[in-house]
């Protein structure tokens, strides 16, 4: 099999090297020539761009009737990872740097293993990086068989943990060569970036540090091979990968953890325009922490919108763009988890007023819902249900119709038996949503005994665990599922 490889391999350079050398286009900035061997003349190629978080597909075409795939522009790309995408959803990573112009050489089977590369050297290092990750990977498995053979049993897991320390520490040699020959290649900033720097591990082992400390530590070294005055790397994939798991694998979903690590990050990155506008606005925009009792990401967003996302430092912004975060910043800021819930007065269905603060139960659920909310619709019966369970508890439900009909008010109420809730309306209160932001319905908020907001944006389910938690003086952490 490996032979096969080595012949093929062989077989498609010299391949590449007639196209190379057979046909020019100097007209062309860009130019990207493949030859895939078993590819119908029917398949669409596709080329996709890559840009911070999203992909966009530049260009498609067919073969040229000589079997081969040519992309070709006269105005260059910006420099970045791109992607050939074939059939069956094949891809084929492409860099393009400085020099825009490669041929690929390959096979339907086996495309990467397969491949050749003429006229770019930074497709070389990639897919000899890419081919030699393969090769070491089949050369561990099949040790460990061997092994497993001449011992006649399984081995246990030390030993296979200390063989593949052998063949991470070979990898490793591998490619800190790579690293200092070819510093400034966007292959060397873009792989670099994709490793995590080896002082996690020591970090992590540090008996002697505190939590805490451990975390802060984490976080700031976490970037360590990332290099920021370089923006090609905006146009890869690694960025975006590593910002989503830094915020979703190594924060833990604490607001004031969340906070230092976005105060961190942004930190590192405040003399790099690109970083410092991408990192903000998708934090502000895009970002979605979960929702528990320990973490509240309105606290975030305000966070964004009053330390980066301001008229002095948001270069990218018009005044309009500004004004806007600080509107929905001031719409959130009066009922974060942990802040006083307030007080407001509504009238139920018979026109009598009622205020939130009169009620004796220890807990409140506040219910905001539209008749018409498909989702609404749906949690309103499981809510009832739950209340008849921990109505007995010190559960009480408030339940406040927003934007209906009376008739439809009347009737929703009737249907899904809310006889038990105190039910109220909005149509004379619209001051509620400055105590309490709704952002979509359903909506659930907790109230404890001290009016406190204990929870926000909760699920029917997350309920009782959030009293149970409050009850027992513990911190509440339960993960909606909406």
């Amino acid at each position: 099999m490996k032979y096969r490889h080595w012949i093929t391999t062989v077989l498609a350079l010299l391949f590449c090297h007639v196209i190379l050398t057979g046909q020019t286009t100097p007209a062309a900035t860009v130019q990207i020539r493949l030859q895939v061997d078993g590819l119908s003349t029917t398949s669409r190629v596709y080329l996709q761009a890559i840009h911070e978080n999203k992909k966009s597909t530049l260009d498609s075409t067919y073969q040229n009737g000589q079997g081969e795939i040519v992309f070709q522009y006269r105005t260059a790309l910006e420099p970045g990872y791109y992607n050939v995408l074939l059939p069956s959803e094949t891809e084929l990573p492409v860099l393009l740097s400085d020099d825009q112009t490669v041929t690929l050489c390959t096979q339907m089977d086996q495309p990467i293993e397969n491949m050749a590369v003429e006229g770019s050297l930074e497709n070389e290092l990639l897919y000899n990086s890419l081919q030699y990750d393969g090769r070491l990977g089949e050369r561990f498995q099949a040790e460990i068989q061997e092994i497993q053979r001449a011992r006649q049993e399984a081995l246990d897991q030390a030993f296979i943990n200390q063989l593949r320390t052998r063949y991470f520490l070979e990898r490793e040699s591998y490619y800190a060569t790579i690293f200092s020959k070819y510093t400034n290649s966007l292959y060397v900033k873009y792989e670099k970036a994709r490793q995590e720097p080896a002082i996690l591990d020591r970090i992590l082992s540090a008996s002697l540090l505190s939590n805490s400390d451990r975390q802060r530590m984490l976080l700031s070294h976490y970037w360590d091979n990332v290099d920021f005055s370089d923006a090609r790397l905006l146009h890869t994939p690694v960025v975006y990968d590593k910002l989503w798991q830094y915020f979703n694998k190594f924060v833990p979903d604490q607001t004031d953890l969340k906070l230092e690590a976005v105060d961190i990050l942004m930190d590192k990155v405040a003399d790099h325009p690109a970083y410092y506008r991408f990192f903000a606005t998708w934090l502000a925009e895009e970002y979605r922490a979960p929702f528990t009792g320990n973490m509240d990401p309105d606290a975030l967003y305000i966070h964004m919108v009053d330390h980066y996302l301001t008229y002095e430092r948001a270069f990218w912004a018009d005044s309009l763009q500004v004004y806007a975060w600080n509107l929905r910043s001031e719409d959130q800021r009066a009922s974060l988890v942990g802040m006083a819930g307030q007080t407001f007065t509504a009238k139920d269905i018979a026109g009598t007023e009622h205020n939130l603060f009169d009620l004796q139960s220890p807990y409140i659920a506040l219910f905001f819902y539209h008749a018409d909310c498909d989702h609404c619709i749906e949690t309103t019966p499981k809510l009832v249900q739950k209340y008849q369970e921990l109505k007995d508890q010190g559960l009480e439900v408030v339940a406040i119709s927003m934007s209906t009909p009376e008739d439809e008010w009347k009737a929703f109420m009737e249907q899904n038996r809310m006889d038990g809730f105190v039910n109220l309306t909005d149509e004379d209160s619209n001051s509620i949503y400055k105590r309490y932001f709704v952002r979509a319905t359903p909506e659930i908020y907790l109230l404890n005994p001290d009016r406190k907001i204990i929870g926000k944006h909760l699920s029917v389910e997350d309920i009782q665990p959030v009293m149970q938690l409050d009850k027992t003086g513990g911190q509440t952490g339960s993960s909606p599922t909406r």
